[in-house]
């Protein structure tokens, strides 16, 4: 199993100068690993006619992860991530795959891990947050099932709002923060939209800008 595993590694590797050149938009994905432990080694992102091979770096664990592609030249036709389920080598090909959709892995029992898959906008993906300003924005927990706390450090004046955009980066709540004695300010997020309804699954990113400080923090919300 682990030389068929290296082989298959290895033509994936080298598939990696095809597409380059075709970038157009941002593509990311989640693994849930449910009760194993997954990581995620390499992926094959099929694109009509151009295949792009990503060899990943840390992917995947024993909570939910979300990684982030180079950028693709178009949704895929399909999607195969070459990982380790436990210590077991695991295949699975996910074709035609829909936005913000859960697929489960080919293998792993009866709870299998599940990835899914989307596309974000530069100007709203989590940056690496700069040292002293990391705590600028939190929110609890990071995968929301029905409520959201959110904590935050204000800059500037008038009440800051926090802003939830989906992941193509559409705007779908704002939360208007109240600030207490201690300067820190707060708020909760019901998983509701504008209109009151409650927002699908999916990956979901609370931002905050004032005063030139922008600071993102990304949540997964599901049933």
């Amino acid at each position: 199993m682990k030389k068929r595993y290296a082989g298959l590694a290895v033509l994936a590797l080298s598939l990696v100068a095809f597409g380059v050149g075709y970038a157009q938009i941002g593509f990311y994905g989640v693994v849930d690993p449910n009760t194993f432990d997954v990581q995620v080694q390499s992926a094959v992102v099929f694109v009509n006619p151009y295949v792009d091979t990503f060899t990943t770096t840390g992917w995947g664990g024993t909570s939910q992860d979300t990684f982030q592609f180079p950028d693709i030249a178009a949704w895929p036709d399909s999607i195969q991530l070459i990982s380790l389920i436990g210590p077991m080598p695991n295949v699975s090909m996910f074709p035609s795959p829909i936005a913000n959709v859960w697929y489960d892995f080919t293998y792993g029992g009866i709870k299998k891990p599940r990835a899914l898959f989307y596309s974000g906008v530069a100007n709203v993906e989590e940056p690496r947050p700069a040292s002293g300003t990391a705590q600028r924005l939190q929110v609890s927990p990071s995968v929301v099932t029905a409520q959201m706390a959110v904590r935050l450090q204000p800059v500037g004046i008038g009440r800051p709002v926090v802003e939830i955009h989906d992941a193509v980066g559409t705007v779908v709540r704002s939360l208007v923060c109240a600030t207490g004695a201690n300067g820190v300010a707060t708020a909760t997020w019901n998983r509701d939209d504008t209109f009151g309804r409650v927002v699908p699954e999916g990956v979901y990113f609370c931002r905050y800008a004032s005063s030139g400080v922008v600071a993102v923090r990304k949540v997964l919300v599901t049933n």
